[in-house]
């Protein structure tokens, strides 16, 4: 856990910096995310002591479905502005399009779920079954803590593991 509050420091200070600064650059969030990606993933390879042939065969797994997942996601948060226009206060909602949008985020919530399974089973084929289960709850609580990150509600403070 120290060690994932660890890599979250690193991984959150430059996004912090560059919030701060003002800078949003497309080169930058690229650079940004990958800092994290390498970060990320040399944090899970050392978590699940995962050998050379793993690593590489996670970290292409990772591109390929996180590729998948990344217009999926940006569609979502799409629709929820949408839907956020439609529920202002004093303006009438039009009950069709918050109805397509329902419906659209309910699919597009579907289809993360498939890719999460596609993803798992082709880990199946070179991940042990805890390296897996590991890999899960690894990325499950690096996710929780990046959205805690971006919503600016972080439980504690996150920083450096002390050296001992």
């Amino acid at each position: 856990m120290r060690r994932l509050t660890a890599l979250l420091t690193l991984v959150l200070a430059p996004l912090a910096l560059s919030a701060q600064a003002g800078a949003d650059s497309a080169s930058q969030a690229d650079n940004i995310r990958h800092i994290i990606r390498a970060r990320w993933h040399q944090h899970i390879a050392q978590q699940l002591q995962l050998t050379a042939d793993q690593s590489s065969k996670l970290q292409a797994t990772e591109d390929k479905y996180d590729g998948m997942r990344q217009p999926i996601q940006q569609r979502q948060v799409q629709i929820a502005a949408q839907l956020n226009q439609q529920l202002q206060p004093g303006v009438a909602a039009n009950n069709d399009v918050v109805t397509r949008l329902m419906t659209e985020r309910q699919d597009n919530r579907a289809k993360l779920q498939d890719l999460d399974r596609q993803q798992d089973q082709e880990m199946a084929g070179y991940l042990t079954p805890v390296q897996r289960v590991r890999y899960q709850r690894q990325r499950e609580l690096f996710i929780r803590r990046i959205q805690q990150a971006r919503e600016g509600r972080l439980a504690r403070p996150l920083r450096p593991r002390r050296q001992r």
